[in-house]
């Protein structure tokens, strides 16, 4: 099955890079329920994706691909966004702000400022991808975190419901 861009024209070089694969960036264009958000994002897929289990991911069910502040623009629909931030227990202040359309609801990224992750990024929403298929996100890596105990470097010992 060919890719396809939200549009429904099939993807060009530019769109699809390389392989998700085999390595190397592609254009991932994503967008809400109804439409009326679109994005684009330089993503390297290869480096895989990220489930996480802190209590917001959990009642959300998330799963992230991660691209830096610099590899994400709004193509449509700004403007339509809401978000929500909330502070984990023990800390100061939120570490993310989740975004949303106000419209339908759908979660399309959380985004946030990190040393660690070269300074500001996004985390967004697989499910929210529209020229990636099924079989191209099943064979990139996929991790698990466990952040609900504050331990980023391996995965919670229950990933059942992840």
């Amino acid at each position: 099955m060919p890719v396809r861009r939200v549009d429904g024209r099939r993807a060009s070089r530019r769109d699809w890079r390389s392989s998700p694969t085999t390595g190397g960036c592609m254009n991932v264009l994503g967008s809400c329920h109804c439409g009326a958000v679109r994005y684009e994002a330089e993503l390297d897929l290869p480096k895989g994706t990220i489930r996480c289990n802190c209590s917001i991911c959990t009642k959300a069910r998330a799963w992230f691909a991660f691209v830096g502040g610099d590899e994400f623009r709004f193509l449509t629909g700004e403007d339509r966004m809401s978000s929500y931030q909330w502070t984990p227990p023990g800390r100061e202040a939120p570490g993310l702000t989740y975004c949303f359309c106000k419209t339908c609801g759908v979660r399309l990224y959380a985004t946030g400022d990190a040393e660690f992750m070269g300074g500001r990024f996004y985390a967004l929403a697989v499910a929210t991808f529209d020229n990636v298929s099924t079989d191209e996100l099943a064979a990139v890596p996929l991790r698990f975190i466990d952040n609900r105990h504050d331990r980023f470097d391996r995965a919670p010992e229950d990933i059942r419901l992840m």
